[in-house]
């Protein structure tokens, strides 16, 4: 079974993300390199961060990477919040035939929090995801990039990863 890159963490800036995407380059953490499947989408849950390289259609068939990271649940639009993306998980009744039915109230929806890089590989300009789940009452909980020996104290030199976010001048 393919597991997150990391667990039990939340991305607090930019630069927990760059930390991770460094550790990948430097081999301490591992790339999620293909679609999840059922069982590892039903494991998914408040923690779990991934990190994996775009493939766009043209890529050769060999090539590793991901078209499009899904997790078979369904999420509002997206939120905009510094570089990051935030998306919020909407309720899907299970099949049960009944008219629409309202989320239980004990229920915790996922945050999703995404953030993409452009990233110069052996292989050329790549693009670099990573993609992030927590839950509003599970966060303060989660660990950090700082708890993770060996990731946590790396440094990044500066201009290794590129936002892909273009911001728009006034």
């Amino acid at each position: 079974m393919q597991q997150p890159t990391c667990t039990n963490i939340r991305i607090r800036s930019t630069a927990d993300a760059h930390k991770i995407f460094h550790a990948v380059q430097k081999g301490k953490l591992h790339m999620v390199t293909r679609r999840l499947d059922s069982d590892e989408r039903s494991a998914l849950c408040s923690g779990c961060v991934y990190a994996w390289e775009e493939r766009s259609p043209a890529t050769e068939i060999t090539g590793l990477g991901i078209e499009r990271f899904t997790e078979g649940r369904r999420w509002s639009p997206s939120r905009v919040r510094d570089e990051f993306l935030f998306y919020y998980e909407k309720y899907s009744p299970p099949d049960s035939g009944q008219p629409r039915q309202a989320a239980p109230r004990d229920w915790d929806p996922l945050v999703k929090q995404t953030y993409s890089v452009w990233v110069d590989t052996e292989k050329g300009k790549r693009k670099w995801h990573l993609t992030a789940y927590f839950t509003q009452l599970t966060v303060d909980n989660l660990g950090t990039i700082d708890d993770i020996v060996g990731v946590g104290d790396l440094s990044v030199p500066d201009g290794t990863f590129k936002s892909t976010r273009v911001t728009k001048s006034r």
